[in-house]
């Protein structure tokens, strides 16, 4: 393709050949033999550089590194720094003189050192390499999506623009827990439990003593009590109460109302990160940590385990709907299509290029006949002619069927009426001019509404090739037929993708949710209804509760993180639940994600203004002497106060119903959630707190 330089570079050359071929070339040759000289060597830079581009672009292949702490990573940890190393090369013959190579930066990652594109010469056995240093702040799923290649000549006359699609994704899991989460794992004190909760009494290798009994051949000497054996002059063996591994399942709620937000700052994404510190220090303490991540439709449970593989297990989980990502339900198909145009001109330029993915005029012509009064247009275009023609033919074969009589009477109203005013139009005519002018002019007048019905018509359907609707119709067509070759379903599927706005809104949105590019989204229907409510999570979150419960083996803490604030009445069935784990001695943690952008609700709100007095008369003012900025501040603070306050006695309808069947209810801003978390573990385990 030809660069800005390349085109001015023609225009002056072509500039320089008509003037000496034409203006001067009877005062001088020069103008003409320098311009063709210009154009020849012009057009040998244009082979030079579309044979290597072709000879060495369609040989370039990409390699990419991705190394945390020294040694290549399958999977990276947030906020710690890792280093990407991207080389380029060919195995062609011949050398690309300049070429920009760029690493598209993944969607959730900032760089920190580097940089991701460098110009150099590629080539063959001499690559080029983009070595650059990034850091993911927040767990989830970071895809590099392949390499930007422009490729120039040494004048920048042309240049070409291929992307290596070298697609590969790595879970970024939670980052580790700092030292303040660690619990040592040995016993330090001998506390009964508190009331209500039971100790397992059975043999085994913990730390408290559990009975003496007669020695057994077999059992190990550090077992064996001297002093009790000296007394009964007899070996006595000491038998230690079994560890009870404490068992602490959380409930991770990935619904679409906590995946709203930036990528990395979303409710999901600071409730995964509590839960992955309370299940690192759990498994540092021996105990058995279990996930189980529900919406409002589904439930994924990970049984409680302590094993390190187990460990990773519930790290990848969580990363994994860290990246989820709220669905587009609602959101205009025109919407949507201007993040995916770009993204697809990006990713995939030989596929979107207008030689390989055109939109034929034909499609832009817009249909008459879809609206009712086209109809009637057709009818005066058709009806017309077809009268006239059986009119003729009723002359020459006289025994054909007459029309109806009202139809009669009509057509030849019109006929008669016509032919009048071609007689009057043509008067003071010769006889021979004036019989041929008056048949043109009443063969006209009887055709004339089928030629404004056509007109009409041609007018209409020729309006779709221009204006707003060409560009997102012409748009809509290309992507459609990306969508359809990228699955394999054949021309139908872009039938179906331009003219059905549901299934492709549904298909553009599963292509940014692939690639990980957001769009905005109505948070309101129609109707003003907040769409992201999801009353149905309380009543999954209570059944996976229950079937909890029923797989329990010992006292359990049950910790819920889920937006449960805006439920109302729909929380009934998570409060049986609760009652429920609660009635069998289980522990019910119930952590809320709070707004950043709302005040606590224990706050004590400011003194309100003081009421002006009404008998007071006011001096009304003229509408321009407002200030319309602090008019429209004012009423924003009136519309946030209002949200809050609703918001507010939400929260605190929530925490009191479930506050009454036994459970804790906190915020994530509240305190430190994570020490609480272990705190309660520490109850169930017996032992006093050791932090």
């Amino acid at each position: 393709m030809l660069t800005a330089r390349g085109w001015w570079f023609v225009l002056i050359v072509g500039f320089l050949l008509v003037f000496g071929a034409f203006v001067v070339p009877y005062h001088t040759a020069v103008p003409a033999i320098l311009s063709v000289t210009l154009f020849v060597w012009f057009v040998w830079e244009w082979v030079q550089f579309h044979f290597k581009s072709n000879a060495a672009v369609s040989r370039l292949r990409v390699r990419r590194w991705v190394m945390q702490g020294g040694r290549d990573a399958p999977m990276l940890w947030a906020n710690v720094p890792f280093e990407v190393r991207v080389r380029v090369r060919h195995d062609g013959f011949v050398t690309i003189d300049y070429a920009v190579v760029e690493d598209r930066l993944p969607s959730g990652a900032d760089i920190i050192e580097g940089e991701t594109a460098d110009h150099a010469t590629i080539a063959p056995g001499e690559p080029a390499d983009v070595i650059y240093t990034l850091k993911c702040p927040a767990p989830g799923v970071l895809r590099f999506e392949g390499v930007k290649v422009r490729v120039a000549d040494l004048h920048g006359f042309f240049y070409r623009r291929v992307f290596l699609r070298d697609a590969v994704e790595f879970l970024v899991l939670p980052p580790l827990m700092n030292e303040e989460g660690r619990q040592r794992a040995d016993k330090r004190f001998n506390t009964l439990p508190p009331p209500g909760i039971h100790r397992l009494r059975r043999p085994g290798s913990g730390d408290e003593l559990l009975d003496l009994r007669d020695y057994r051949p077999g059992d190990p000497p550090k077992m064996i009590a001297w002093k009790a054996s000296a007394r009964k002059d007899k070996l006595i063996t000491k038998e230690y109460e079994s560890d009870v591994p404490v068992r602490c399942v959380l409930f991770l709620d990935t619904s679409e109302g906590v995946r709203l937000g930036p990528p990395g700052n979303t409710l999901l994404t600071r409730m995964a990160g509590v839960a992955a510190v309370v299940a690192q220090a759990s498994t540092a303490n021996r105990d058995l940590v279990g996930l189980t991540t529900f919406d409002d439709q589904t439930v994924t449970p990970i049984a409680p385990a302590r094993t390190q593989t187990h460990t990773i297990n519930v790290m990848r989980r969580l990363a994994e709907v860290s990246a989820l990502q709220p669905g587009t339900k609602g959101v205009p198909a025109e919407h949507l299509t201007r993040r995916a145009y770009p993204l697809a001109h990006e990713l995939y330029p030989e596929l979107m290029a207008k030689p390989t993915n055109s939109m034929p005029l034909s499609r832009l012509w817009i249909p008459l006949l879809e609206k009712w009064w086209g109809w009637i247009v057709l009818f005066l275009l058709v009806v017309p002619p077809c009268l006239l023609a059986y009119r003729l033919g009723g002359m020459f074969s006289p025994g054909s069927a007459p029309l109806p009589t009202w139809l009669q009477k009509i057509y030849a109203s019109w006929m008669s009426g016509t032919f009048e005013f071609a007689v009057r139009s043509t008067r003071g005519m010769q006889w021979a001019l004036r019989i041929a002018v008056a048949l043109f002019i009443w063969a006209n007048l009887l055709l004339l509404p089928s030629v404004i019905a056509g007109l009409f018509w041609f007018i209409h359907g020729f309006r779709g090739w221009f204006g707003p609707r060409a560009g997102e119709l012409t748009r809509r067509k290309r992507l459609s037929a990306l969508f359809s070759l990228q699955d394999g379903t054949g021309p139908d599927a872009i039938e179906r993708y331009v003219h059905d706005d549901e299934a492709y809104a549904e298909r553009v949105a599963q292509f940014l949710q692939y690639h990980h590019l957001r769009c905005p989204i109505p948070l309101y229907d129609e109707q003003g209804r907040y769409r992201f409510r999801c009353a149905e999570k309380a009543e999954v979150l209570g059944g996976a509760i229950i079937r909890a419960v029923g797989r329990a083996r010992d006292n359990e803490l049950y910790v819920i993180l889920a937006d449960l604030a805006e439920l109302g009445p729909d929380l009934e069935p998570l409060v049986k639940a609760c009652r429920v784990a609660r009635a069998r001695r289980h522990h019910v943690m119930v952590i809320v994600p709070w707004p950043a952008d709302v005040a606590s609700p224990d706050v004590v709100p400011e003194a309100a203004a003081p009421v002006p007095d009404k008998k007071k008369k006011f001096k009304k003012r003229h509408p321009d002497d407002i200030d319309q900025a602090a008019r429209h501040k004012r009423i924003t603070k009136i519309v946030q106060d209002s949200l809050t306050r609703q918001y507010h006695e939400s929260f605190r309808q929530m925490r009191r119903a479930l506050s009454g069947v036994g459970a804790t209810v906190m915020r994530v801003n509240d305190g430190d959630p994570v020490r609480l978390v272990l705190d309660r573990l520490d109850r169930l385990r017996g032992m006093r707190s050791r932090r």
